[in-house]
């Protein structure tokens, strides 16, 4: 009962609150954000990495809530990739609910955009291609083995794509990204200076450098 006051106390009347995780949530809580209108912002490789347990996406999906995907910190995941979060996302979701189909390829990806779009507080903005919108487009390529043969379909690039796809990338219409190379820094330089950085804290704190 405390716990439920805490919680309704925080989220009332707060629709741009973000509520990260959101694993152990009571039906209760579930309804009250809800009604809140607040936003989930799931992190399904984190919460697999520290074994914090498994957000009921489906559940929240079916109250209306929007979940938003993300990867929460390096400390917590050793990576930032998007694409590969899809997968996880969903066979996450069928392994927990005991349940093939739970989420579709299509609700998996309406929540890394559409509603990533929500969570960053731009839903008219960003998040799908429609005029007035920014041109935020990622091309991959579908020919690779793994997945090839395709139709393109949205099920190939959940289930079948990964990192290593991502062909292009383009943010409000300027091209970062072209044929698997960053346009915009050194890629090769970024790492040494971050190397750098690294070694001369573990020297200071009185351990070796990496090669």
């Amino acid at each position: 009962m405390i716990r439920y006051a805490v919680f309704s106390r925080l989220i009332k009347g707060h629709a741009r609150t973000q509520l990260a995780h959101s694993i152990w949530l009571s039906d209760a809580e579930i309804e009250l954000i809800a009604q809140s209108g607040a936003i989930v912002v799931h992190c399904p490789l984190s919460n697999m990495y520290t074994g914090a347990g498994v957000c009921r996406v489906s559940r929240l999906l079916e109250r209306g809530i929007p979940v938003a995907l993300a990867t929460d910190g390096q400390t917590c995941n050793n990576g930032q990739e998007m694409i590969d979060l899809l997968r996880v996302t969903a066979d996450l979701q069928k392994i927990a609910a005991l349940d093939t189909p739970v989420l579709s390829a299509e609700a998996i990806f309406e929540m890394a955009c559409r509603y990533g779009a929500r969570a960053f507080g731009q839903p008219d903005l960003l998040g799908s291609l429609e005029p007035t919108k920014k041109a935020d487009v990622v091309l991959v390529k579908p020919a690779r083995t793994c997945i090839a043969p395709t139709t393109g379909s949205m099920s190939a690039l959940i289930y079948g794509g990964s990192r290593a796809d991502v062909d292009t990338v383009i943010v409000d219409g300027k091209i970062l990204m072209r044929h698997g190379c960053i346009t915009v820094l050194d890629e090769a330089a970024l790492i040494a200076e971050a190397r750098a950085a690294w070694n001369a804290l573990r020297r200071r704190a009185g351990g070796g450098s990496l090669r």
